[in-house]
């Protein structure tokens, strides 16, 4: 279980507004994966960089298969 402050969950919300919405609970599992596999301790500056890298691959993932669609 990944436990994270109001801070770091509003930056996990902002950063979801950029996915598609039928791809958010991806977006939410792959996070989750990307923070579990972090030694560095959580925090609002790690949480926000890895939330936004995550959103900004799958928006551009979704957007790479609607041109070639």
């Amino acid at each position: 279980m990944i436990v994270l402050t109001d801070t770091e969950l509003q930056e996990v919300m902002q950063a979801a507004r950029m996915v598609p919405f039928d791809l958010r609970q991806v977006y939410l599992q792959r996070l989750a994966e990307e923070l579990r596999g972090r030694e560095d301790p959580l925090g609002a500056g790690l949480v926000d960089r890895v939330a936004y890298e995550v959103a900004r691959s799958i928006t551009w993932d979704a957007e790479r298969t609607a041109a070639v669609g």
